[in-house]
């Protein structure tokens, strides 16, 4: 068995563990013993057999061709990140990114500390962070400096009390770790196992192979001896280095985040106005 057919089983099962049967058109009957769909129906919907369906959910040596992909996407009511997804892990066709040049990081680096006012960072597939300005590094108490990791840094206690939206937000964040790292890569194993190890919610989430791409989000977080916060967060791939994103935590006009955005950048620099 390949770890990429076994990866393959194990996302067939979590999709067919979170489908429901009204959500591809069956009628639910009473006291059914699966939280989903069951094998029979997801095979049935998928026009294969209830045993090839078996073997691909075990990682049999069998690779499933497109048109069998296809409507098992189908099958699982799979959105077009999770279906791309599938098709990635059925292929082996995996990402991997390059460490960025050193030019493309200090390029980008510079333009983060001409942000002044702006929080903004940027991190890699496992959302390891690889620059971040001072105010970001400044306002995240660290969670978001460079070396850091952005999802540790969400499932923290200190997020929890804070953010609002604590639950989309990771939901979101889970979601876009299990979308863009590589499944085999040694840095994404170590982090779940750290996650894992700490964190029920994590596993929770982890399990359910929910698979989308960073979703922008306006945000409130109840900051003690501040208020209440609004952020706007925003997320762009970099171009210059394939892979990476950079995310950007906004003010609206004339509002509190913007007051105390202003009071952190002159505190960091007073020539900073």
């Amino acid at each position: 068995m390949s770890a990429e057919l076994l990866a393959l089983g194990e996302f067939l099962r979590a999709r067919r563990n979170v489908t429901q049967p009204e959500d591809a058109g069956l009628v639910r009957e009473p006291r059914r013993r699966v939280p989903g769909l069951r094998r029979d129906e997801v095979a049935r919907l998928a026009g294969i057999s209830e045993q090839y369906y078996l073997r691909l959910e075990q990682g049999r040596n069998i690779r499933p061709s497109d048109q069998v992909l296809n409507t098992l996407a189908r099958a699982l009511r799979l959105d077009a990140d999770a279906r791309q997804y599938m098709f990635r892990v059925a292929s082996g066709d995996l990402p991997n990114p390059e460490p960025p040049a050193a030019e493309s990081a200090e390029r980008i680096a510079r333009v983060l500390r001409q942000w002044t006012h702006t929080p903004a960072y940027v991190s890699d597939s496992n959302r390891d962070i690889v620059a971040s300005n001072p105010l970001a590094t400044n306002f995240g108490h660290g969670g978001l400096a460079t070396g850091s990791n952005v999802v540790v840094d969400l499932f923290n206690e200190r997020m929890k009390r804070t953010l609002v939206e604590w639950e989309p937000m990771v939901r979101s964040s889970v979601a876009g770790l299990r979308r863009d790292a590589n499944p085999f890569s040694p840095r994404l194993t170590e982090l779940v196992e750290q996650l894992s190890a700490a964190d029920e919610d994590f596993v929770r989430l982890w399990a359910r192979y929910d698979v989308s791409g960073p979703e922008d989000a306006h945000i409130h977080m109840v900051v003690e001896n501040v208020g209440t916060m609004e952020i706007d967060v925003q997320n762009f791939a970099v171009r210059s280095m394939p892979g990476y994103l950079l995310t950007v935590l906004s003010a609206p006009p004339q509002s509190l985040t913007a007051a105390v955005f202003a009071s952190m950048a002159a505190a960091l620099d007073p020539s900073v106005r």
